[in-house]
């Protein structure tokens, strides 16, 4: 059973958020300024997925009680065990009713409360997928025609019997819908404060941890897989080294995650002990307890001695994979995951939330930081921004198909990602080096040339604007490497470009052509494509009004132009657009702008 969507109405911020499809590798992210709504997000799908009680802090103030609808992909096995107490003829409804339905079902959830009362708000479910009524009748057994003794009076009335000895259907829509919401994954909202290794913590009488630090506590044994009531109950020697076992394969996997140096051993180590009060613990003597340290070489300290950094990586840790040994499946839900730790260790947290994605798990996260997005995914990520200046705007959530749509502020970290990335790659070279003024244009020449099967060597350098492309091109000058410059055809790109003639060639015609070019009958590199072409494929909406230029629209729209070019470049990748789908426009105008590069190059 997967979610394939979710749309939240009223809750909090959210007056309505529209369906929210989830990525398809199972880990969504939402990006946005603080107070846009990300967190109202992580909650309504908690509270929805989970058995959390609502609060009126949960409602916005003269509107319908909040609402969770969730669009599924499942099959009839998925839910066929809580079906196991209704008729056959209303279990083959529920089948031909998936197949109908193409195995894609949509739920609501919605809460109330009786009117005058105090107590908590009780949830509602209902199957808003249609048509199963209608087949529950269809498919019910039909009434067999009385058979009337000749001895019985022609008045007597005679009851009609059925083919099935129970009569009556039970299952009804809403009825299926909550079998379907008891299969579905838990969610779990990642609590570091409850997920804290404490110090120590106490067992009960049945070999439990207890009081602060238990959940941590069984966390850990559950990852260790220790059975403490078993290990209490052996002698000193079977106690030590089921232990030490453990205590190995703990943190053998946790540094498999946790890639930072500390210390002079460069690794940490997770250490569970047995150990039992002595009499200055009054009530508790000689009762067992245990303790647990945070080890690194020789420097054994308790958790609460670590910093927060670590504290916080060591919960996190231990709540995943504790979760992850269950083997059910959950919906994680992590809010700003990794924020106290530096680019590194978000790095590691990164790499434990990658790992849930590719087993059966589905993850959800809020980031405003740009080392726990992964620029070639950005697929996985919806954009969280208020629509409007006020402070009760509504929450709008913009998805990856229209990233470009949101605000500058919203996707700074997702801008960061992508620079980042650009400046980690290894692209500067003797020769052939192309000078470009932003990502944009990295992104488009990168495509242009597997689009049309160039051959010619070329590598593309974004600057960070085209006032700063000047002195990209003179830092390549004095470090002896051969370039040339690209430029858009407008009146910022024309100033560069004369600028450049001038100073570093001294407005040599001859030389300066060779090595300056401003893109062929293009303001800017958006416009290579025809209207129709840039709405398709570009994007990626073909009902797009498009009056004036490609590049006129994105600034009167307000349109990320990297965003927008980058998923340009993956959907080329992918091999979803080939040459042959542009048109005669776009082609001709491409093919002008390669031959243009090609013809500079050495």
């Amino acid at each position: 059973m997967k979610i394939k969507a979710v749309q939240i109405c009223n809750f909090r911020s959210i007056v309505d958020s529209g369906w929210i499809p989830l990525s398809p590798d199972g880990i969504t992210v939402f990006v946005g300024q603080n107070e846009s709504g990300k967190t109202s997000i992580l909650e309504a799908l908690y509270a929805a997925l989970s058995n959390k009680a609502l609060s009126e802090d949960d409602f916005r103030i003269g509107a319908d009680l909040p609402s969770v609808r969730i669009r599924i992909e499942t099959n009839y096995p998925e839910i066929s065990i809580p079906l196991d107490i209704y008729n056959e003829f209303e279990k083959n409804a529920v089948k031909k009713f998936l197949l109908d339905s193409k195995n894609l079902l949509e739920i609501c959830i919605t809460w109330f409360r009786e009117d005058g009362q105090d107590g908590e708000f009780e949830k509602l479910f209902s199957l808003e997928t249609t048509g199963f009524d209608e087949l529950l009748k269809t498919e019910a057994p039909k009434p067999i025609e009385p058979v009337v003794d000749s001895a019985v009076s022609e008045t007597a009335t005679v009851s009609p019997t059925l083919t099935t000895p129970k009569t009556k259907i039970a299952l009804s829509p809403d009825d299926l819908a909550i079998h379907i919401w008891e299969e579905l994954p838990l969610a779990i909202l990642f609590n570091e404060a409850s997920g804290r290794l404490p110090n120590q913590v106490d067992i009960d009488g049945t070999g439990t941890p207890t009081g602060t630090g238990a959940q941590a506590a069984l966390n850990f044994l559950k990852i260790a897989e220790i059975n403490l009531p078993d290990v209490i109950k052996g002698d000193r020697r079977h106690r030590e080294n089921t232990l030490n076992k453990a205590n190995a394969k703990v943190s053998e996997d946790f540094n498999s995650f946790w890639s930072q140096v500390i210390g002079k051993s460069g690794k940490l180590s997770l250490k569970c002990e047995i150990d039992n009060y002595d009499d200055s613990v009054p009530g508790k003597a000689g009762k067992p307890h245990l303790v647990f340290w945070i080890i690194d070489g020789n420097t054994q300290l308790y958790p609460k001695q670590r910093s927060q950094g670590v504290r916080w990586f060591v919960s996190f840790y231990l709540q995943l994979k504790a979760s992850e040994k269950s083997k059910d499946k959950r919906v994680f839900l992590l809010d700003e995951p990794g924020s106290n730790l530096h680019s590194r260790a978000q790095g590691d947290v990164l790499k434990v939330i990658n790992k849930l994605g590719k087993e059966t798990s589905t993850v959800i996260y809020t980031t405003h930081s740009p080392q726990m997005l992964e620029y070639p995914k950005l697929f996985r990520v919806h954009a969280v921004q208020r629509d409007g200046e006020q402070d009760d705007s509504p929450t709008i959530v913009i998805d990856a198909h229209r990233l470009g749509t949101a605000s500058t502020d919203t996707l700074s970290p997702v801008l960061t990602a992508m620079g980042s990335d650009l400046s980690n790659h290894e692209v500067i070279r003797k020769t052939n080096n192309v000078l470009l003024e932003e990502m944009s244009g990295y992104y488009y020449l990168t495509a242009f040339w597997k689009l049309t099967n160039t051959q010619a060597t070329a590598y593309f350098i974004a600057a960070t604007g085209v006032n700063k492309i000047e002195m990209l091109a003179n830092m390549f000058r004095g470090w002896g490497l051969d370039f040339i410059v690209a430029v858009d055809d407008d009146n910022q790109g024309r100033t560069a470009y004369k600028s450049m003639k001038k100073e570093l060639f001294g407005d040599d015609e001859t030389l300066s052509a060779k090595k300056l070019l401003k893109i062929p009958e293009c303001p800017s590199i958006e416009d290579a494509f025809s209207t129709a072409d840039f709405k398709q494929y570009v994007l990626n909406d073909e009902k797009a009004v498009v009056n004036g230029t490609n590049t006129e629209y994105l600034k009167l729209n307000n349109r990320s132009k990297p965003v927008i070019a980058f998923q340009f470049n993956l959907t080329v990748e992918s091999g979803k657009l080939s040459w042959k789908m542009l048109d005669q426009t776009t082609q001709k105008k491409i093919t002008a702008i390669i031959e243009a590069i090609v013809s500079r190059l050495v």
